[in-house]
Order: C-alpha cells, then structure tokens, then sequence
C-alpha cells in the first residue's frame, strides 16, 4: 500500500511542483514549504481513497491509521524540505547538490516506508513490489515519473557545471573552437622549417528552447525503460544514432561532444537502470 504513497510524493515533488515555486523557495522559503505540502497532502488522501477502494475491507480503524500515516508523512516532508534549502546554502557545488538531491529523495522514501512499517501490522501493507495488479501498476508509474520528471531534473544539476557557456543571445548559440596545424617545410638547402598555425573556427546556431531539450531527454529515457521492459536492448541502439544524428554537425566542437558525450550516457545508465527495476516489477 506504501506504493500509492510514494507515487503521490513523486507528483508532488515533480509534476504538481511548478519552476515558480522553486524559484520563489530562497525567498519566501516557509511560505512555498507550506504551498508545497499542502499539495502533498491533497495528494496522499487521494492516495489513500484509492487504496480504500482496492482494499474494501478496510476498517475505520485502518482510516485512522491511514490518517496518522499521512500527518507523520508530512512533518517528516517538510523538516527534510527546510533542511535541504538550508544545506543548498552550504553545499552550491554541482557535486554537493547532486548528493543532496538523491539524499533527499531517499529520505522521503525511508520515511514513507518507516511510516507503514510502524503503522501497519500485516506483512501484506510492506510488500515492495506488490502483488495486485493496481501495485503493480503504482510501481511502474513511480518508475516513469522518476525517468522522466526526476532524471532529468538530477541530469540539469549534474551537468550544470559542464554545460558549455557558448549562449549569444536569446534563441541563438555560438560553440567556438580552436586549433593548431603544425606544417613542416624542405627547402632546396635541406633545411627544414616549421610552421605553427593557429585555427579559431566559430559557429552559430539557432538552438531549441531549453524545454524541448527536456522533452527529447524525457522522451529517451522513457523508451529505454519500455525497451528494457519488452527485453528489447537492441532498441538502445536506435534511440542513440537517432539522437546522434540530430547533433552531428556540433560534434566538430570538443566542449559540446564532450558535454553531450557525459549527459547521453548518465541519461542512459539512469534508464537502463530503471528499466530494469521495472522488467522486475512484472
């Protein structure tokens, strides 16, 4: 039953969570805090309702529980939250950031596991994966909101510091790059002479917005999960001369190849991963 929990938590923290409100968490940190949780717990009583209607046979005493499961669940919410705002203060380093995302999540997940472990007696409400097909059904959509909202926003902190700063003005890009040719001459006497020639090459393009760079990344990683799901690896093979074909001309840039190089790979071992705990999950 903790399942349904954790996908409210996971919409919560990336889909219903707009870009405002984080922007506006340095500011106004209590004020979002309070916005934030809020959502979440509109979200776990949706939760809940649903899982009355699976398990009919809940009693009013497992609403009560369900009830204190969600006001436990929501202080421990918002002291890890007002934690972390207080950390990202500390820690403003991309390294620092990435950890403390992924022990943010963490936290969450160990909390709403925690929570169900001390409420609930029976085994049945501590399964992993569950064993009806609503579970099921829970467990993978936690597994795609995390490959797409949740990668991707790991992805945009991880890579923050290796992006290349090639941005012109708005809607256009300029990815610069340099080289040095070394020719050698023999002239008649035998003597030989070396000429050092630097290249400066520059290039412009009219990018797509940030959002569609998203998308596609989003795109990516949610085949690569249903590839691994239908046991189709030879699906990675398509996505990644696909998405490399798109970029192929800004290759000829070693910043951009070797930017685009860390962020296809990390997005991929993230799916793969993912999609394997998926292929489990059935």
């Amino acid at each position: 039953m903790w399942i349904y929990f954790y996908l409210a938590h996971l919409l919560g923290d990336f889909i219903v969570h707009s870009d405002r409100l984080v922007q506006e968490r340095h500011d106004q940190p209590l004020v979002d805090l309070g916005k934030h949780l809020a959502v979440h717990t509109i979200l776990m009583a949706v939760a809940s309702i649903v899982a009355l209607e699976i398990f009919p046979s809940f009693s009013l005493s497992g609403l009560l529980m369900l009830a204190q499961a969600i006001v436990l669940i929501s202080i421990c919410h918002f002291i890890i939250d007002y934690g972390k705002i207080k950390l990202d203060m500390v820690f403003n380093k991309t390294i620092g950031q990435a950890l403390l995302f992924i022990m943010d999540q963490m936290l969450h997940l160990l909390v709403i596991l925690f929570t169900f472990y001390c409420i609930f007696e029976p085994p049945a409400f501590l399964d992993i994966i569950g064993k009806t097909f609503a579970e099921k059904a829970a467990a993978t959509a936690c597994i795609f909101v995390l490959a797409t909202y949740g990668a991707g926003h790991f992805l945009e902190i991880l890579l923050r510091e290796f992006a290349p700063n090639y941005k012109l003005q708005e809607g256009i890009y300029r990815l610069s790059d340099e080289k040095i040719e070394v020719k050698t001459k023999h002239e008649n006497s035998g003597k030989k002479e070396v000429e050092i020639t630097t290249i400066k090459t520059e290039q412009f393009f009219h990018d797509s917005p940030a959002k569609i760079g998203q998308l596609i990344g989003m795109l990516e990683r949610t085949l690569i999960v249903i590839f691994m799901m239908m046991d189709m690896p030879q699906g990675l093979a398509f996505l990644a001369a696909l998405k490399t074909l798109t970029r192929f001309k800004q290759f000829e840039h070693k910043q951009f190849a070797e930017y685009y190089l860390i962020g296809t790979l990390s997005s991929a071992i993230i799916g793969i991963l993912l999609g394997i705990i998926a292929a489990k999950i059935w």
